[in-house]
């Protein structure tokens, strides 16, 4: 009788699904992916199989849902942020700060990211929801650090273009007009709070090399 009652009644269907810290993804393609529907029985779904198939959804990073009962679903969303812009065969590829491809478009519309530019050898070939192939892999893992640490000090606002030189090396070209010369993601940890208050307050069109790992060095550009 009990287990009639929870399968078979209309007590327990859903009557409101609810979407929560969902920015970039709307609820209607959420719930659409989901498979739920409003008069479905809150019990006739496998949770596991609905989480799944959310964040097969690139600009999902996870996602988790919680019943309750009699007749509400609650879906708590975290999105990936795009970080930079990879421009490759005249498109712009939006990535994250994992490397993971959320989209790409013909026409940049974020302005608050940088384009990221490299040799046609260094980029290869790219599949949305996938991590976009950068070669070799010690040079991609600078690259996303780079723009992480940049991010989190919000100073990545400044920056327009990272380009991976063809001596692998990382040139952050600014939007005040300057350029910051950096061997690797370790230099940029160690001149943090340089890169950061020069980028925030300072930016004078120089070009500033920090390659060298010492004192950084100005020349007007």
């Amino acid at each position: 009788m009990t287990f009639y009652f929870l399968l078979f009644t209309d007590f327990f269907n859903i009557k409101k699904i609810e979407v929560i810290d969902n920015h970039a993804i709307t609820n209607e393609e959420i719930l659409l992916k989901s498979g739920l529907k409003n008069g479905e029985n809150i019990f006739r779904f496998n949770k596991g199989n609905v989480v799944t198939s959310i964040e097969e959804i690139p600009y999902i990073k996870s996602a988790s849902l919680i019943r309750i009962f009699p007749s509400k679903i609650k879906i708590y969303i975290e999105e990936r942020q795009a970080v930079g812009a990879v421009l490759y065969e005249s498109k712009f590829i939006y990535v994250d700060d994992e490397g993971v491809i959320l989209d790409y478009v013909l026409d940049l519309t974020k302005s608050d990211i940088p384009i990221i530019t490299a040799s046609s050898e260094t980029i290869g070939s790219v599949m949305i929801g996938k991590q976009v192939k950068i070669k070799p892999d010690w040079v991609k893992k600078n690259v996303f650090t780079i723009l992480t640490l940049l991010k989190k000090e919000k100073v990545l606002k400044y920056v327009s273009e990272v380009n991976i030189t063809s001596n692998q090396l990382f040139h952050i070209y600014t939007k005040g007009g300057s350029l910051i010369k950096v061997k690797d993601s370790e230099i940029v940890k160690e001149k943090l709070d340089f890169i950061r208050t020069y980028l925030a307050e300072n930016d004078k069109r120089m070009i500033i090399d920090l390659t060298h790992g010492g004192n950084p060095t100005y020349i007007p550009r």
